[in-house]
C-alpha cells in the first residue's frame, strides 16, 4: 500500500466550527481505545486529496506537531449540498488488533452478456470487514466477465476474499447483476393519423 501522510493540527475545543471551516480546514476528531480523543483540524484540500486514495481503508500517518499516529478514517459527515467535508473521525491503529472498516470494490473485466445486450447494475460498492492492519487492501476485485449470461449475478460470497478477512457484509448481497434492458413500447400510428399530420 502506498504511503499516506496527512499534516494536522490540534485544536481548542472552544473553537467555534464554522469559524475552523471558515479557514478551509476540516475539524476533526481522532479516538483511541484506552486512550482520550484528541481534537484537531486538517487543510481541506489536502484532505480531498488524500481521501481519494485512502478512503476508509488505508493506513494514514498522521502528523499532529511532533507526534505521529497511524489512523483509519473511520466516519465522516459532508454538507448535503455541496458535498463539502465538515467533520472527520480517526481511529488510531493498535498494531496486533483487528480494525473495523470498508473494503472499496474494484470492477475489472468485461461483460459477455453486457457487451451484448444485457444491462450492467452494480448494486455494492464496497465490503465491510475486521482485519489485521497489516493485512489492509486498498480494495477487492470483481471480475465482471463471469457475467456471461442475463441475469447472471455475482454476489459477495464470489469474491473469493481471503479467509484473513472476516466479511461483515451479508455473503447473499448482490454485487453486479447483467440484467435485461427496459421494454420500450413505441405507440403505433396509423395511415390515417399520418396522412392527417401530412395536412
Amino acid at each position: 500500500m502506498e504511503n499516506l501522510n496527512l499534516n494536522a493540527q490540534a485544536r481548542n475545543t472552544e473553537e467555534k466550527l464554522k469559524d475552523i471551516r471558515a479557514e478551509k480546514m476540516i475539524p476533526a476528531v481522532v479516538y483511541w481505545k484506552n486512550q482520550e480523543a484528541i481534537a484537531i483540524k486538517i487543510d481541506n484540500s489536502e484532505f480531498i486529496k488524500l481521501f481519494r486514495v485512502s478512503w476508509e481503508s488505508h493506513i494514514i500517518n498522521l502528523n499532529i506537531g511532533k507526534k505521529n499516529i497511524e489512523v483509519l478514517v473511520h466516519d465522516y459527515q459532508k454538507e448535503p449540498i455541496k458535498w463539502d467535508f465538515l467533520h472527520i473521525d480517526f481511529f488510531a491503529i493498535t498494531k496486533g488488533e483487528k480494525v473495523h472498516t470498508k473494503i472499496q470494490l474494484k470492477f475489472i473485466g468485461t461483460s459477455k452478456a453486457v457487451k451484448e445486450w444485457a444491462i450492467l447494475e452494480e448494486h455494492t460498492k464496497e465490503v465491510d470487514v475486521k482485519v489485521l492492519p497489516k493485512d489492509l487492501v486498498d480494495s477487492f476485485e470483481v471480475d465482471l466477465s463471469k457475467l456471461e449470461n442475463i441475469w447472471d449475478v455475482i454476489r459477495i460470497s464470489d469474491l473469493n476474499i481471503p479467509s484473513k478477512f472476516e466479511v461483515l457484509t451479508n455473503l447473499d448481497d448482490i454485487v453486479a447483476i447483467a440484467s435485461k434492458p427496459a421494454k420500450v413500447e413505441i405507440e403505433e400510428v396509423t395511415t390515417e393519423e399520418t396522412s392527417e399530420e401530412a395536412k
